[in-house]
């Protein structure tokens, strides 16, 4: 019997800026993204951003230039491209994120949980993501992770040091209950 084999195509970051749509690329194998997500979803990356821009308001001076940002494409090479749904970054303003955010924020939906909870879970942890939040608004959970010698590690802190003396604190409680009761 004769093995078939197939080598699925490869795509770069140059061919990801020719696509229309939304997409996201894995190791040069692009994933399109789905239709908008939900109304629960979009209201949870709401409240979700507005508690860190206000932690990172009344912190400004130690804070510096970290500033949330939300769906925008973080090119980590040329075969990688993610896009989560609020991130932390420190870095120089640009067309997209060029360097690990401190904290991502991922909200599982049923078509991207086990992406959410797996592949992107294992990108996050080899970049140097210091936090990685997994918000389930079907369970009305967080489940939060912090880089520890290179390895993630579930925590139950709601601090978070973002930057050189720079922390957040966010009331997980107060968005859940909002949630709930929207």
């Amino acid at each position: 019997m004769r093995e078939l084999k197939y080598d699925p195509p490869s795509y770069t970051i140059a061919d990801y800026n020719m696509w229309e749509g939304q997409w996201e690329l894995i190791d040069g194998i692009p994933y399109a993204m789905s239709p908008s997500p939900s109304q629960k979803h979009q209201w949870l990356a709401v409240l979700i951003s507005a508690e860190m821009v206000a932690g990172l308001r009344l912190h400004k001076s130690d804070c510096g230039k970290c500033r949330v940002m939300t769906d925008i494409d973080w090119v980590i090479n040329d075969t990688i491209v993610l896009r989560p749904d609020v991130a932390v970054v420190c870095d120089p303003l640009d067309t997209f994120i060029t360097a690990p955010p401190v904290l991502i924020v991922e909200i599982a939906s049923p078509s991207t949980a086990l992406k959410d909870r797996k592949t992107k879970f294992d990108i996050y942890q080899t970049q140097g993501v210091t936090y990685y939040i997994l918000a389930d608004p079907a369970t009305y959970s967080f489940t939060i992770f912090h880089l520890e010698n290179g390895k993630y590690v579930e925590i139950q802190t709601t601090t978070f040091t973002i930057h050189n003396g720079c922390s957040i604190t966010l009331d997980l409680s107060l968005i859940l209950d909002e949630l709930r009761n929207s």
